[in-house]
């Protein structure tokens, strides 16, 4: 291991390693969460002098929002933990309104020198022992020494692992990632953090035996310490850390934490060159797995350590490319496809950043052909990419409506990566799509619980049950879905249709207009009232439904997504001919939202129609 910089701190009869975030007491090993041991760091760097809330705030959270109730909980069980240790007034002085000192004598001491791990089967831990300026032939012996040592100990507790139980390590079978902290990288360091923890994700998602979270499920987390996090995504197990940069090197230092009880199951470091950054990201993941105690197949093995790229560069762009693309928003679908162009220039072999530049295509601008290219791209790199195969599924199912060859794409993709919870999503899709509506809600029932939290898959589950016609089930989990994200129109376009099945007729049209609005924010990147939205309204109170859907949609169609959105106003309002000639007329456009036209409930009176088995018959639904 490379020379690093460090600052190590004494203060009674403990000792801060505030560079690799290590407290110890009587040289036992303290466990903290990262983010109290950060709070330490800072104000023990003051040294006496008063360190104020918003400077805590701002150097330890950065640009998230963060409550003084969140920082004020922070410092209780910072004091809390001090005290246990027999610091008897906690060593931490509230100055009130204004921010905290801490009271406790503090010298700076000689950082350590020699590397030795030391591991249990809970924990494995760096610890650096002070050799002074020892000859190197004497030097060299007490490493072989500490090695042996680190050898037999290792050999004494798998034995006494073996003899006395597996207890708590089988308690772990979900996990979340959290977005890492990162200093030292510049303005643009945001997607690094989110980034790591998405291939972490993606590489972890491998084992069979661990349930764990999407990355999009852990964002916005940072702020809050491990238990908090990990009891609102339902996991036993958060694993958490920090990234650092200096001028030449890049080090991560993780944690494993264990949700019921606090307690850190594992900690690492690791360090390499900036050059070698990515494979950081194959080391931390293998180390994690013997803490996790789970056997692994030699696919599994194979599976964690995949190297994508070795190209620093392509390997950037597609961190910033997925971290844009999470956004969900134009602005950012946007740049995420400038981004994953880049990376595949930079990197013609990473498959995974093909499969990134098809998702945007697929989702933001349908792009058939090219979209279906970059993923046979991917698929022909890595036949066994689990998010290849569930990106084909999903490209042939709306852009194509080959429905059985999608299914095949999504079976494949689940066998790869059981745990890959998007593939459950599209493919609980797809069986709506083709009226299996049973099986749809199973499917999607399996994609929330890799992922609680997920507004979109609550949402589609709400509409799943909206084509069963449990419409009071629909609506709770619209309702849900919307309480996480206020501004998901797919979840009120839903409830839409939901409230106009049920007659509410003020609520259908109050979250159709509000959909509009965040529609037209996204787009022009500000708020607006829907054009006419009074006109519409006044025509709602004087004439009734029917009267506002003919302002909402008024006159000719003149495109797919238009007729498709007549058909459906027409066949609400009992205009049978209508809706049929605009139904035919969409589908020879192939919009996206077609596929549904058989599992909607909209297309109940015109469903018995000669005509629309016709249609149904064209699209390979019959």
């Amino acid at each position: 291991m490379s020379e690093i910089s460090v600052d190590q701190w004494q203060f009674g009869e403990f000792r801060l390693d505030a560079e690799r975030k290590i407290l110890r007491h009587r040289d036992k090993t303290i466990d903290l969460p990262l983010k109290e041991i950060e709070v330490l760091c800072m104000l023990i760097r003051g040294r006496g002098e008063l360190v104020t809330k918003s400077d805590l705030l701002d150097q330890i959270w950065g640009d998230l929002f963060v409550g003084e109730s969140n920082l004020s909980r922070h410092i209780y069980l910072l004091r809390k933990t001090l005290r246990s240790c027999g610091a008897e007034d906690g060593l931490i002085e509230n100055v009130p309104r204004r921010g905290y000192r801490f009271t406790g004598e503090v010298k700076a001491v000689e950082p350590d020198e020699i590397v030795v791990e030391r591991r249990t089967h809970t924990r494995t831990l760096i610890e650096f022992q002070n050799l002074g300026h020892a000859p190197r032939t004497y030097r060299s012996r007490i490493a072989a020494f500490a090695l042996l040592l680190v050898l037999l100990t290792g050999a004494t507790a798998f034995f006494a692992y073996q003899f006395f139980g597996r207890k708590g390590a089988e308690e772990i079978r979900s996990l979340a990632v959290l977005p890492f902290k990162v200093s030292g990288a510049g303005e643009s360091s945001p997607h690094i953090g989110a980034g790591l923890a998405d291939i972490l994700t993606t590489r972890l998602s491998n084992i069979k035996e661990i349930k764990i979270r999407p990355a999009g499920a852990a964002s916005g987390f940072e702020d809050q310490d491990a238990v908090a996090s990990g009891e609102r995504l339902q996991v036993d197990a958060i694993l958490e850390g920090s990234i650092y940069y200096s001028h030449e090197h890049v080090r991560v230092i993780a944690r494993l934490v264990r949700v019921s009880d606090r307690s850190i199951i594992w900690a690492g470091e690791f360090e390499k060159l900036k050059k070698d950054e990515v494979r950081l990201q194959n080391d931390l993941a293998l180390q994690i797995v013997p803490a996790l105690e789970v056997n692994l197949s030699g696919g599994e093995r194979d599976a964690l350590a995949r190297e994508y790229t070795r190209n620093a560069e392509a390997y950037d762009l597609y961190l910033k490319g997925r971290y844009e693309w999470n956004k969900r928003s134009l602005p950012g679908m946007i740049e995420a496809q400038r981004l994953f162009r880049n990376a595949i220039a930079a990197d013609p072999n990473f498959s995974l950043a093909y499969v990134g530049l098809a998702d945007t295509l697929s989702t933001h601008q349908p792009s058939q052909y090219e979209a279906f290219a970059l993923i046979s791209k991917a698929l022909e790199l890595d036949p066994d990419l689990a998010e290849a195969h569930a990106s084909r599924g999903f490209h042939l199912m709306f852009l194509q409506w080959r429905w059985d060859e999608a299914e095949s794409s999504f079976k494949r993709s689940l066998e790869l990566n059981p745990n890959y919870a998007t593939a459950h999503h599209w493919y609980a899709t797809l069986l709506a799509i083709k009226g299996n509506t049973e099986a749809a809600k199973s499917e999607m029932h399996r994609a929330l619980e890799l992922n609680p939290v997920s507004y979109n898959f609550l949402a589609d589950l709400g509409q799943l049950y909206y084509f069963s016609g449990d419409y009071s089930t629909a609506e709770q989990y619209c309702l849900k879905a919307l309480e996480i994200y206020p501004d998901f129109t797919f979840g009120r376009e839903y409830l839409h249709y939901i409230y106009l099945k049920t007659n509410q007729f003020e609520k259908a049209v109050a979250e159709l207009e509000r959909a509009d609005e965040i529609n037209f924010a996204h787009a022009h990147g500000s708020p607006s009232m829907s054009e006419g939205r009074k006109a519409r309204e006044t025509a709602l109170r004087d004439f009734g439904i029917g009267a506002y859907l003919e302002h909402k949609y008024p006159g000719t169609p003149f495109e797919p997504y238009a007729y498709y959105f007549h058909a459906k106003k027409h066949a609400y309002l009992g205009e049978n001919e209508k809706s049929l000639e605009y139904l035919a007329r969409s589908i020879d456009g192939r919009p996206f939202i077609a596929a549904f036209i058989k599992a909607d409930p909209i297309f109940d009176p015109i469903r018995s129609d000669a005509r629309f088995a016709k249609i149904l018959s064209e699209m390979n639904l019959n």
